[in-house]
């Protein structure tokens, strides 16, 4: 009896705790986003897909005729201070899902903090294999690198490439893509002639490119963020490497063409490839364009968008709580087809994901699928 007691009295607790997040017409859920630091580049994108997916869902009544109110903190892009962002919208907002920082190591971070304090995680870009482990309240709109590093092994054998160099940002993305690759690229008879880690954030990568250049190889696969991709490929260039050079989807932003010119010529890559011609991603661009006017639509910014849709569902569904949410997310993305495609959760709260490759051809980025 005592048992039940304790157990009424915890629910009741949980249910008082979260309260704070629903009341006066609002329901409030966290935002940790890059909006400052090395990965502001894709910050600024990722909160304008938000906003514009938020916007339309108030439009439309809200969640059961409450306001969405999305919390935003700033996680710099560092796992430091995405990890200060979620104690604080967990531990003073109180909201019941965060909609999680870019990046595999910083996302990674905050799992165990979100998954302790029962709060669902979801993440719109963040690809580390280590993810679909992470938790059961964690979730991702975005597939997994095991997908994309057998795309990008496949990619170098369809061109013909047999012994290639890996260049790789030494985070949890970069090494957990480049190990997926490695294994599928050995495993059909390729050769990695070596493998070469390199830190975010820095103005000379030229030690690495310089262990690339001995090799004098026909291509390279590089494994890179948009901002150390600019510096990267700029000075590859100026030290004479000429390389087919072989990129993941981190790389595929208008913006790295714009940094680094005439050294990504060539550039080309795999990338998770959807319909831009399908009905919902018509209906999304004219929505980007009607709020925005030209701006382009950033990188991943189509996943942010169809994470806070399938948030919101979830939210009308299972209520505003942590394990509402949570169940609420499997049945609400069942058959949901978004502007990326299929977001139908497996049992670890992955998504599936076809690859498709981009390239840079006169100063353009041209996809295909």
């Amino acid at each position: 009896m005592v048992k039940k007691f304790v157990m009424f009295v915890t629910v009741i607790c949980v249910a008082l705790f979260f309260a704070g997040v629903s009341h006066a017409g609002v329901v409030k859920i966290g935002a940790v986003q890059p909006l400052s630091g090395n990965l502001a580049v894709y910050g600024q994108g990722f909160k304008m897909a938000i906003d514009l997916a938020t916007a339309e869902i108030n439009a439309k009544g809200g969640i059961n005729g409450k306001k969405l109110e999305i919390v935003y903190e700033d996680g710099k892009g560092t796992a430091k201070d995405s990890v200060a962002a979620v104690r604080k919208l967990i531990d003073i907002n109180k909201v019941p899902l965060i909609l999680g920082p870019a990046a595999s190591t910083n996302f990674l971070a905050v799992a165990p903090i979100c998954e302790n304090a029962h709060v669902v995680l979801i993440g719109a870009e963040s690809a580390s294999p280590a993810i679909t482990k992470a938790g059961a309240y964690v979730f991702r709109v975005f597939p997994s690198d095991k997908l994309q590093g057998k795309g990008v092994a496949e990619l170098v054998e369809k061109l013909g490439y047999k012994k290639v160099p890996v260049l790789y940002i030494n985070n949890d993305w970069g090494k957990g893509l480049k190990d997926v690759f490695v294994a599928n690229f050995t495993k059909k008879g390729g050769k990695v002639l070596a493998e070469i880690p390199y830190d975010q954030g820095k103005t000379d990568y030229r030690a690495q490119l310089l262990q690339i250049k001995r090799f004098n190889p026909k291509a390279a696969v590089a494994l890179v963020y948009v901002k150390d991709g600019a510096v990267i490929f700029k000075q590859a260039y100026e030290l004479g490497i000429k390389t087919q050079w072989i990129a993941g989807s981190a790389a595929k932003s208008g913006k790295l063409v714009k940094l680094a010119g005439k050294a990504v010529e060539g550039l080309t890559g795999t990338y998770p490839a959807f319909s831009n011609t399908s009905p919902a991603y018509k209906a999304f661009a004219a929505a980007w364009k009607k709020k925005y006017g030209d701006k382009k639509i950033g990188i991943f910014a189509e996943y942010n968008y169809d994470m806070v849709h399938l948030v919101a569902r979830a939210l009308a569904k299972g209520g505003a709580t942590p394990d509402g949410i949570r169940k609420a997310l499997y049945k609400v993305s069942k058959g949901y087809v978004g502007v990326t495609g299929d977001k139908t959760f497996d049992s670890n709260g992955d998504v599936g994901s076809a690859y498709g490759v981009w390239s840079v051809k006169d100063g353009k980025i041209i996809s295909k699928r």
